[in-house]
């Protein structure tokens, strides 16, 4: 049976530019904080999510970067299928 993925929006003090982020629980269970690209530091990755934490199976030690939120919520998911 799929996870079922549940993203909350809250701000984020990333040190940088970078403040929308969304909180990812996978059933009902904090798995992964996601921070968009929102700072001109970032070059070629502005608009983009940055996984800035990950939990349980999320937990990495280097952090993807997403296209997308539809594309980090596919990884998301690929982590508990592994």
């Amino acid at each position: 049976m799929p996870v079922e993925l549940l993203l909350l929006p809250v701000p984020v003090h990333t040190g940088s530019g970078d403040q929308n982020g969304q909180l990812v629980l996978a059933d009902g269970r904090l798995v992964a904080v996601l921070v968009h690209l929102d700072d001109m530091s970032h070059a070629g990755l502005v608009g983009a999510w940055f996984l800035e934490a990950g939990f349980g199976p999320c937990a990495h030690v280097v952090a993807p970067i997403f296209g997308d939120l539809d594309t980090a919520q596919n990884w998301i998911r690929q982590q508990f299928a592994g």
